[in-house]
């Protein structure tokens, strides 16, 4: 951060704190945009398209601003592209995974979009680390910057590779190639006539005959009471992980670390602890999560946050009226203990939770207006920090517990629990009509003498429209 401040001619800038706050302000409306496009481009182009189209922007941003001339303008101009590209890929990364992942497995799946986002913070943070240490002023930040486009390039060639989602392959009439990608996912040895797949693929297209009649406006997401309570939870989930303060902790890092009197070296090493603490706790999250439940998760982790965002406000108070090196420390520890909590228990759930609770035919929808929640209140937090921490401190914490305690509450009754059920079971627990077909159920010896003349039908039907 600071060698770009010197790059662009801001260290001694009046409206330093204002630009720093505009920077993160633009890469966050541009992922908001992002957000909204991919709920259009996730029905009408599929996912993998819009994964991929997500990719290419991030990674062209990521790249123009690893080698941004020495004007502010245009450097906000590429955080704007970045952003577009990353809040395409955040709904959409999450949400095909749960379309691809079986039932008893799908919280570790989806968690794993988790674990590889904090692979991409501790990366960050261990290259502005390292490169701190490199004598040519414009590599210690230009080449963090390029890093971030590897990733981004990877996964746009990646999912040219992969699967379509078999949800949105039925809901184009494209059934044979849904089904045979529901048996390529879900093979077992145990299972050769893939009677567990065929199962699961009746109950898409059963789900998908059910919803196919009900066409949902933005409009009826907010009318109609079950997709209402989703778009609610959704948005709580969201705004709510965010005003735990991880985030703003997390990009004001070696600001605040600043502030405790320690040097940039510290600065920059608490930072990449900071971040690879937080990769523990996502993989810890992700292998757990399917035990113990996404809402038990939200519960001890935001709570726990508010107990750390306690303990950091009496630290931060007593170095301020003190000078004491014991409550730095004591500060230090505590947004240690923050995020231990956060990534132990809310990061992946957050992604887990959103991207199953809305059924097939709105979950483009309902999955982006859970990450424009994110992305609104990224805007606000980010937007507002640097001034904030400015003028009033370690009061800018008080905000965030305060509003975190609200958060908690409807958890203990507003929220119901996924874990363990299939996507379209989850439709039960908001009294939404559902396919009769169980994952569970009885007289699969009986269905392998079916699955055969099944699959004849698919495949005939699909060559009778092709005809037509």
């Amino acid at each position: 951060m600071n060698f770009r401040r010197s790059y662009f001619g801001l260290d001694n800038s009046s409206n330093r704190n204002e630009i720093a706050g505009a920077a993160n302000g633009i890469y966050t409306g541009g992922g908001l945009l992002g957000a909204i496009f991919a709920s259009w481009s996730a029905e009408n182009l599929g996912r993998k398209k819009s994964i991929f189209i997500g990719a290419v922007l991030a990674t062209i941003g990521g790249a123009l601003q690893a080698g941004c001339p020495q004007h502010i303008a245009a450097f906000l101009v590429f955080r704007f592209i970045n952003g577009l590209g990353v809040g395409i890929l955040l709904p959409l990364v999450p949400l095909y995974q749960s379309e691809v992942s079986p039932p008893h497995s799908r919280g570790m799946m989806v968690g794993f979009h988790g674990i590889c986002v904090t692979i991409g913070y501790a990366s960050a943070s261990w290259a502005g680390f390292g490169f701190y240490f490199v004598n040519a002023s414009g590599a210690q930040w230009r080449l963090p910057l390029a890093i971030q486009a590897i990733p981004a390039l990877f996964c746009a060639l990646g999912i040219l590779f992969m699967p379509e989602s078999p949800r949105w392959l039925i809901s184009r009439g494209r059934a044979e190639e849904a089904l045979k990608i529901v048996q390529r996912l879900h093979r077992d040895e145990t299972d050769p006539e893939d009677v567990f797949a065929f199962r699961e693929y009746q109950q898409i297209k059963q789900q998908y005959e059910i919803d196919k009649h009900n066409e949902v406006s933005w409009k009826e997401m907010f009318v109609r009471g079950s997709y209402r309570k989703r778009v609610i939870i959704g948005a709580i989930v969201m705004f709510g992980s965010q005003t735990t303060g991880t985030t703003v902790i997390a990009n004001y890092g070696p600001e605040l670390y600043s502030a405790l009197g320690f040097g940039t070296t510290m600065q920059l090493l608490f930072s990449g602890c900071y971040a690879s603490l937080a990769l523990c706790g996502n993989f810890f999250n992700a292998f757990t999560i399917d035990y113990i439940g996404r809402v038990n998760a939200l519960k001890i982790g935001w709570i726990g946050d508010a107990i750390a965002l306690i303990g950091e406000c009496a630290a931060l108070s007593t170095f301020e009226r003190t000078g004491s090196h014991a409550a730095a420390v004591a500060s230090v520890f505590f947004l240690f203990l923050h995020i231990a909590l956060f990534a132990f228990n809310i990061d992946v759930t957050t992604y887990v939770y959103t991207s199953e609770i809305f059924p097939n035919h709105i979950r483009a929808k309902g999955m982006s207006a859970s990450i424009v929640a994110y992305w609104c209140s990224l805007l606000i937090y980010l937007e507002v920090a640097p001034t904030a921490f400015a003028n009033i401190g370690w009061k800018f914490y008080l905000v965030f517990l305060s509003l975190l305690v609200c958060f908690i509450m409807p958890l203990f009754f507003y929220f119901p629990e996924s874990k363990g059920l299939s996507l379209e079971e989850i439709a039960r627990l908001f009294n939404d009509e559902t396919t009769s077909v169980r994952l569970d159920a009885p007289g699969m010896d009986q269905e392998k003498v079916d699955i055969g003349n099944e699959k004849k039908l698919v495949s005939q039907t699909e060559d009778l429209q092709e005809k037509a």
